[in-house]
């Protein structure tokens, strides 16, 4: 442990070994996008352990948000990176969020990101993700992304599936949210299962 633990860190420090709990403390994650999937990422990873994140999203919380973002109505108005970096301290004193409130090009990426052991796609639109992909193929990391998660029902079609060696897609690979609008469930399993395959990289890594 790099740090002072607090009375949360304390109470679920008894879910892992000394070992992979200082792990979890020590992971940079690198969220790209603070919406339904990356807040909700965020939380899930925040109440497992990881203390440090870099998340860039130019957006503000809107009241519409609130049927599948993590936040709150107190939040609406405000930029979505400083609301998520209040919700994640809330949780756990703490965390440290370096945040970024703009729009993410192909080339800022590589440069934001530099610190980061795990990189989280979270964006919406098709482009978006392409860009991810062009922004981060020099970075030789893990990257989690997903692809397919709009509607309603069939949550089991929200797969996990490893491309190469350090790619991974989750979701249904078919549904879009130009087609379907983006529900609450949906996109928090997805967002779930993103953080649920960084807890599998990071204890598994350390214990090769």
């Amino acid at each position: 442990m790099t740090h002072l633990a607090n009375s949360f860190e304390q109470a679920i420090a008894r879910f892992y070994s000394e070992t992979d709990f200082s792990l979890l403390q020590e992971t940079v994650i690198g969220i790209m996008g603070a919406g339904g999937l990356g807040s909700n990422c965020a939380v899930n990873l925040a109440r497992s352990g990881i203390c440090h994140f870099i998340i860039a999203d130019y957006d503000r919380v809107e009241m519409s948000n609130l049927n599948r973002q993590c936040y709150f109505p107190r939040h609406v108005g405000q930029f979505k990176v400083d609301a998520l970096q209040d919700i994640l301290t809330e949780i756990n004193p703490n965390v440290t969020v370096v945040t970024y409130r703009e729009a993410l090009t192909k080339d800022s990426i590589p440069v934001i990101y530099d610190a980061a052991d795990i990189l989280i796609e979270a964006f919406d639109s098709a482009d978006a993700k392409l860009m991810f992909v062009e922004g981060t193929l020099s970075m030789v990391k893990p990257k989690i992304m997903v692809s397919g998660l709009a509607g309603i029902g069939k949550s089991d079609e929200l797969t996990i599936k490893k491309i190469g060696t350090d790619i991974y897609v989750i979701g249904d690979e078919t549904s879009d949210i130009a087609d379907a609008y983006p529900y609450g469930p949906r996109v928090s399993i997805a967002a779930a299962k993103q953080a649920d395959v960084v807890l599998s990289i990071v204890l598994d890594k350390g214990r090769d």
